[in-house]
């Protein structure tokens, strides 16, 4: 809740008004991103949707929730005229979860992929990529 307390109705808008754009400003420097590859139980892959990166520091989060199998996972870098560009990539081991971080550059955008162990289809797992 935002109080202002000034005598002119014109000055107390203004003023709050400008409060509120430097709040939200400050706020979307640490907004994050997410993308999230959830491969289900008889699928082998999974892709998540582009976010676009406000600043520089990213997260790869990978889970296999498979009995014996394992999942691989990538935060890849969005290329519309070349092939994407991995930035990080893990494998999780059945039942695990594990995390890496890696550099991003602010305004391009990023996804998840995640791929379950080959000629496997008994696994769910995923792989998430979150950048700041």
């Amino acid at each position: 809740m935002l109080i202002c307390k000034k005598k002119g109705k014109l000055n107390k808008i203004l003023k709050c008004g400008a409060l509120a754009v430097m709040l939200g400003v400050a706020g979307s420097a640490y907004a994050a991103g997410t993308s999230t590859a959830y491969i289900p139980v008889g699928s082998s892959s999974a892709t998540g949707s582009n976010v676009t990166a406000t600043g520089t520091s990213g997260t790869l989060t990978v889970t296999s929730s498979g009995p014996a199998f394992y999942v691989q996972g990538y935060a890849k870098v969005y290329k519309n005229w070349w092939p994407d560009t991995i930035k990080a990539n893990l494998i999780a081991n059945p039942g695990t979860s594990t995390s890496t971080s890696f550099t991003t550059t602010s305004g391009e955008q990023y996804y998840a992929q995640a791929n379950t162990q080959a000629n496997t289809t008994q696994i769910s797992g995923s792989a998430k990529v979150t950048v700041k």
